[in-house]
């Protein structure tokens, strides 16, 4: 168990056994005339502060890599080399898959001997016509002399436009050879699947020996240095978020806090969905650590003002009331007992060292009162409705004075930074802490 875990084990528990001390030297705590003597809780309380939140939208996205795109093959055929594996890094055009090509090496073969019988068919008609025009030519001079009858010369004519017909022909059947032996090639091209982009590989999905098909994804490929982030932001919040907005990516739980990774959006589609009236936000993530994966769903703050002037409270001190129905915090009236107050400005060295636990000797009085949050980050809350901007608010210990209907109660202070860092403790961790659990 780190030492942090361990102090703030020795916190809760002290704290129990320093509530059951005060309540034993507070009176007796047997029944008197048939009456319980009401026990006075410890509870723990920081002074509040005043001043501005980030005003945040917390939503979440889907993580994808820049340029990630699936690799489909453009033929069907068996797999007979795979060339990488997942998290291999690729170049542009280089190869990942070879597919069966001996078909298609039969078929570019026949399809160039078409060609060639296509290309002589059109010497052999152009050949035919040039001869044709120089009979033409010769008995067109000999008509002119008188030598040669007209006849003649329409014969030979009408056999001249039936060979430029077939050389026409001819030059068509070429050309359609000539494509087929194009298609021929690129389907043999084809049978190797390169990469279309510089990226990572993943999703293999590819196998020697397997049949593949124009649907079959073998692999994604994207680079994923640079990630994008992909939130749905509802109509309102598309009109207050803008291009440039920061934002965090929350993905993973740290020791004592969660920093989250940075972001900034980056653009914004103008075009709402019409029936459920969102649209779609991409951000970029200014700089990726091995705990950013494709495909991931991360939690997203996106920061989008900052709140008014107010009094900032840590999020334990909102507590909802059971009895008055609403939410609010308990105060501590400190000034009272003023002079009987002993402070610990250092709570983890003071339980470092062994210290026993203080509080105030004599109880001081404890006062509900509703506020109305008006903004929260980073464990903290703005609030309306607490007019003291010095007083005392309870963090620890709130359920205690509503179950025990006390209107006073010991109070043992405690700083910002500890509350904060009991808060990001998770569930799993105070388990861990209450029931000894060491792994």
């Amino acid at each position: 168990m780190s030492s942090k875990r361990y102090n703030f084990k020795v916190t809760l528990l002290s704290l129990a056994a320093f509530s059951v001390a005060l309540v034993s030297c507070s009176g007796e705590s047997e029944i008197e005339g048939n009456q319980f003597q009401t026990p006075v809780p410890v509870v723990e309380a920081l002074q509040v502060q005043q001043g501005v939140l980030p005003l945040i939208y917390r939503t979440t996205g889907e993580m994808r890599a820049r340029n990630q795109v699936e690799i489909y093959p453009e033929i069907s055929a068996r797999i007979t080399e795979v060339l990488v594996n997942d998290g291999e890094r690729v170049e542009e055009g280089e190869p990942l898959v070879r597919l069966r090509d001996d078909d298609i090496r039969e078929q570019l073969n026949q399809a160039q001997f078409d060609y060639q019988i296509a290309d002589a068919q059109l010497r052999q008609a152009e050949a035919r016509l040039r001869r044709l025009q120089a009979q033409y030519d010769r008995l067109r001079r000999l008509a002119d002399m008188e030598l040669e009858a007209q006849l003649e010369i329409e014969t030979l004519q009408a056999d001249i436009d039936e060979a430029e017909a077939s050389v026409d022909l001819a030059a068509s059947q070429k050309e359609r050879a000539a494509s087929q032996v194009e298609e021929r090639q690129t389907f043999l091209e084809n049978t190797v699947v390169r990469a279309p982009i510089n990226g990572v590989v993943g999703s293999r999905n590819a196998e020697v020996g397997q049949r593949v098909d124009s649907s079959t994804r073998l692999f994604q490929i994207g680079d994923i240095d640079n990630m994008r982030i992909f939130v749905t932001l509802t109509e309102r919040m598309s009109n207050a978020i803008e291009p440039g907005s920061p934002a965090r990516l929350l993905t993973f739980q740290t020791e004592g806090n969660n920093p989250g990774v940075d972001a900034v959006v980056a653009r914004i589609s103008p075009f709402l969905d019409p029936v459920t009236h969102t649209t779609l936000a991409e951000l970029e993530v200014l700089q990726n650590n091995a705990m950013l994966r494709p495909g991931m769903f991360v939690n997203v703050d996106i920061v989008y003002g900052e709140s008014e002037e107010s009094i900032l409270i840590p999020k334990t001190a909102l507590y909802d009331h059971p009895v008055q129905g609403e939410t609010g915090v308990f105060l501590a009236q400190m000034d009272e007992r003023e002079e009987e107050f002993e402070d610990i400005s250092d709570t983890q060295q003071h339980l470092a060292e062994d210290e026993e636990l203080t509080a105030t000797a004599e109880p001081v009085g404890v006062s509900f009162v509703p506020v109305r949050v008006i903004a929260e980050s980073g464990g903290m809350a703005a609030v309306r409705g607490i007019q003291d901007h010095e007083g005392w608010v309870i963090t620890v210990g709130q359920n205690q004075i509503t179950e025990w209907e006390s209107e006073e109660a010991h109070i043992r202070t405690v700083d910002l930074e500890y509350v904060l860092e009991l808060q990001n403790l998770q569930t799993r961790d105070m388990e861990s802490i209450i029931f000894g659990n060491n792994d």
